[in-house]
């Protein structure tokens, strides 16, 4: 059975349309990233003329970062863990797709998804990390060239990262579906990405780029207060925290509503994917057959 992208991106779309209330799964990890964001830059209004609460500071900052992960990781699980659950029960067409329903189901799930995205993040995400660590380092020595050589690297690792988000999806997508733990659906979604991998890569980068020229058309009046930003510091201390002001009203409501319908979207198409790659041929010409039946 030939796999068409065309077919898995309309179904993830009239899904994603559909199930409205799925957007707001991907949208409340967003904005508690925002609070805790907001939340990290706050002690430095504190600094000015306080160099004596250095201390203080730095200590707010390291329980923000940490308490930042965590609670960053635990929504981001119970979002992702209740989204695929609504994604696999409108394609089965069988089970109820509330988002309440999908909350309170998605809980049965959540330890064992929560162990799926911390073996990801603690293994690949962590050289990945490590990695971009690495050249904001060697980017602040070098004066920026650092960032120019490593571009070639950086544009490689594309791929990369559409692929552990593939890992992820498909862990938790076997945590439902095959009702597997943490570390066999880890290495099923493995196994499979692995054999289906130009598949993934192909799917992600179509996403990735409608995406991205999606977001200078819905992100862009959201960023007119922060562009005015300059010339508000001229007129006073007041317009600049005026238009910063708004700047966060607009900017970060935008980015969750964004993010939220991006993040639906891509989780549909991912999981559809892998729902269809992962089938035996057996179960995949059954389907095909009941389909032009």
């Amino acid at each position: 059975m030939n796999f068409d992208y065309g077919n898995i991106l309309t179904r993830a779309f009239k899904l994603t349309w559909k199930h409205k209330s799925y957007w707001l799964f991907m949208t409340f990890p967003i904005l508690t990233g925002s609070v805790i964001f907001l939340a990290f830059i706050a002690p430095v209004f504190f600094l000015e003329g306080n160099e004596d609460w250095m201390g203080l500071i730095i200590a707010l900052w390291l329980g923000v970062i940490g308490l930042g992960m965590i609670v960053s990781l635990i929504v981001s699980t119970a979002g992702m863990t209740s989204l695929t659950l609504g994604i696999l029960r409108a394609e089965r067409g069988e089970g109820s797709t509330s988002f309440m329903d999908l909350v309170r189901d998605g809980f049965q799930y959540f330890a064992r998804s929560f162990g799926v995205m911390l073996i990801v993040q603690l293994t690949v995400g962590a050289v990945f990390t490590a990695f971009f660590l690495c050249v904001m380092a060697l980017t602040v020595v070098t004066m920026g060239l650092a960032s120019i050589c490593l571009q070639p690297v950086m544009l490689l690792l594309t791929p990369l990262s559409f692929l552990v988000a593939a890992v992820m999806n498909g862990g938790i997508v076997s945590v439902i579906e095959e009702d597997l733990d943490a570390l066999d659906a880890v290495k099923r979604a493995l196994q499979v990405v692995r054999e289906h991998v130009w598949k993934f890569v192909i799917i992600t980068l179509i996403v990735y780029f409608g995406a991205s020229f999606l977001s200078g058309i819905f992100l862009a009046p959201a960023m007119i207060p922060a562009m005015f930003a300059p010339v508000a510091m001229e007129m006073g201390e007041q317009a600049f925290w005026a238009a910063m002001g708004s700047f966060v009203c607009l900017f970060f409501p935008a980015m969750g509503i964004y993010s939220g319908i991006i993040g639906a979207f891509t989780t549909s198409a991912i999981d559809i994917a892998y729902l269809q790659l992962s089938r035996p041929v057996e179960k995949q010409i059954i389907a095909a057959q009941d389909i032009t039946a």
